[in-house]
């Protein structure tokens, strides 16, 4: 986006960075820890974005990351703050309404701003460490950064920094030609700010030597129950302060006195998750209303979204309280879990096998789950291996049908190559299903067009997904919370395969409840059509006395008008939609699952047009994306 005009008036601009923005969350923690941003799961909506570039707009575009650097340095060692360095930070201060706004998607003029604080921010404090600064004063500095800059309200920079930075200074101490830019390239990797450490570009060796897999002569048909993202609050307190200030509200202790808006019953459009009681209704109605469920995908994300106030000893009791509550509803049936990024403790924090400090390793989790998913049942004993090595596994539950699961949250700064060695596993094990002659699922929280996911590991990870691509019939994720699909196309910019999104169980944030029930057809196992399942919040919290009323809002097949869930026939209904307004208004209400707020934020029709463009992935995303773009709209 293109900003035209005088922007000198700085006064101007933060004026209109007074716009209401999009409640959004942090996924990459290292910015909000030691950056001056804290990154989203969803999109920013058209105004967040326009207001955040003209924000960035109004910084002096002669700040340099050196002259950056030494400021801060100066002020660790001065403990006051020199005038340069006032205007510095008048300059860069966060305003309040985008604290929770997602930078990573910026370009050109504010995508190289924030790579310069980035660059700066790190620098100074990786320097610090190597001269000998103790853990606790870069500690304290590193907070009063936070509130110096309006990151966050003290409280979160309290708890996300202390959470987090004893796994960053060991990544630090361990690896002494770790720089700034290299951290900075992975969390922000653009054009603006690009990652060029040789150390992070890696090849995984794939068998070339591909044979065709035989389709079963069957018409039976399996369902499978697609649930995610539950975001268990067990702080959740109806009537509380939904409106709190912080990045998750609607919890005990957040009350104030002058509060307005108050958390709703069943739960709450704000960055609010869910309650107990809004879980185990939930699935006491996936259980009373399907029947003749065959698997249950639980694409993960239990931990709610408190990441600056979590614990391991808290993690451990959600999530064993909820995989018992799943076990003891759906106990005669298979579920297939796997793990989200709020699984661990801090956040995204997934430690290397060999990790095993205290304050360090995520041992605790993996063998905590491969406790509960063998004992329960649902896996056999020979999933430990895997799971212990990296919260993965394989299984086969009939002939000729594989499951693969992947753990997409690792330390890529310490170990860039291929973490815990799952793409060289997932290529074997593929290799092992092409001769075995069985056809594919695989699961993985976070979903292929994620702009979150590292360039080099999601190129490998889509040159394994191509060789393979005639036995893997779908791939199912969660994460995003919308409800979306994924279509990956090959070199040829041939479409090869599909991911379906299960939505999530959690409102966070201006969204519906949801899950989904697919019918597969045993013939290859691909997904001949799903039920998409969900009830309004607004009305829910009208009666709270009530159970909430779950509908079916839609079956894809109908919906769009398709004759199969075939990846070609998606292939062809992209293009369709992008040119026909009845169908491309469809696609934006569910993706945003019916919620009443999100669908009244203005999204014209070139903005839903966009928002068609993340269902392409390809490394030439942009030329495929113009050529819906550029389609004319058809009105019905």
């Amino acid at each position: 986006m293109e900003i035209v005009g005088n922007t000198s008036n700085c006064a101007q601009c933060k004026r209109q960075c007074s716009r209401k923005t999009t409640e959004m969350w942090f996924q990459q923690l290292i910015l909000s820890i030691l950056v001056l941003s804290v990154s989203g799961l969803a999109q920013n909506s058209e105004d967040d974005k326009f207001s955040l570039i003209r924000y960035l707009i109004c910084i002096n575009d002669n700040i340099d990351v050196n002259l950056f650097s030494n400021e801060i340095e100066l002020w660790t060692q001065l403990h006051h703050e020199r005038e340069l360095f006032k205007d510095m930070i008048n300059s860069l201060k966060i305003p309040t309404e985008l604290q929770n706004s997602d930078w990573r998607t910026f370009s050109a003029n504010a995508g190289s701003k924030i790579c310069v604080l980035c660059r700066g921010i790190l620098r100074t404090f990786i320097n610090l460490r190597r001269k000998g600064m103790s853990e606790e004063d870069i500690r304290n500095n590193i907070i009063k950064l936070c509130i110096l800059f309006n990151i966050q309200t003290e409280n979160v920079c309290k708890g996300v920094i202390e959470l987090n930075l004893p796994i960053i200074l060991y990544i630090i101490d361990s690896k002494p030609n770790l720089t700034a830019a290299t951290i900075c390239g992975v969390v922000l990797e653009s054009k603006s700010c690009p990652l060029t450490d040789p150390e992070f570009d890696w090849i995984i060796d794939v068998n070339n030597n591909s044979h065709a897999v035989t389709e079963n002569e069957t018409q039976e048909e399996i369902k499978i129950l697609h649930i995610t993202d539950i975001h268990y609050d067990p702080l959740y307190e109806p009537n509380g302060n939904s409106n709190c200030g912080e990045p998750l509200c609607c919890q005990k202790g957040q009350n104030k006195s002058d509060m307005t808006s108050f958390a709703g019953f069943w739960g709450d459009y704000n960055s609010c998750d869910t309650p107990w009681h809004a879980i185990t209704d939930a699935l006491e109605h996936m259980k009373d209303t399907h029947q003749g469920i065959d698997f249950i995908y639980f694409t993960g994300d239990i931990i709610d979204h408190g990441v600056w106030e979590t614990s391991e000893e808290g993690n451990i009791q959600s999530l064993t309280k909820i995989y018992d509550y799943i076990h003891s509803v759906f106990n005669n049936t298979i579920i297939y879990p796997i793990l989200g990024n709020h699984e661990s403790n801090p956040l995204n924090q997934f430690a290397p096998k060999n990790i095993t400090q205290d304050n360090l390793t995520t041992n605790w989790l993996y063998e905590l789950v491969a406790d509960l998913w063998i004992g329960y049942g649902w896996l056999p004993e020979s999933a430990r291996s895997t799971i212990s090595q990296g919260g993965y596994y394989t299984v086969v539950p009939k002939k000729g049908f594989r499951i693969i699961t992947l753990n997409s949250n690792v330390w890529l700064w310490y170990n860039p190559k291929d973490p815990d060695n799952q793409l060289h596993w997932l290529a074997t094990i593929l290799s092992e299903a092409e001769k075995n002659n069985e056809f594919v699922h695989i699961l993985s929280h976070i979903p292929p067009n994620s702009n979150s996911c590292l360039k080099t590991w999601k190129r490998e990870y889509l040159k394994i997904v191509n060789r393979f691509s005639h036995l893997i019939k779908a791939q199912f994720n969660g994460h995003t919370h919308n409800d979306e699909i994924a279509i990956l196309y090959n070199s040829d910019m041939e479409a090869n395969n599909v991911a379906w999104n299960g939505g999530s169980i959690t409102t966070y944030t201006k969204l519906n409840p949801n899950y989904k029930v697919y019918t597969v057809n045993c013939r290859n196992y691909e997904v001949a059509d799903y039920q998409n399942w969900m009830y309004d919040l607004s009305s829910a919290n009208e009666n709270i006395h009530a159970r909430p009323t779950w509908y079916k809002s839609y079956s894809f097949k109908t919906e769009y008008g398709l004759p199969n869930l075939s990846v070609k026939s998606l292939n062809n209904w992209l293009p369709k939609v992008a040119k026909n307004e009845t169908l491309i208004n469809k696609y934006y209400r569910n993706f945003y699952k019916q919620a009443k707020p999100s669908l009244q934020e203005t999204c014209d029709i070139n903005c839903k047009k966009k928002l068609l463009c993340r269902v392409i992935v390809h490394s030439k995303k942009k030329m495929l994306c113009d050529n819906i773009l550029t389609s004319s709209v058809h009105v019905l």
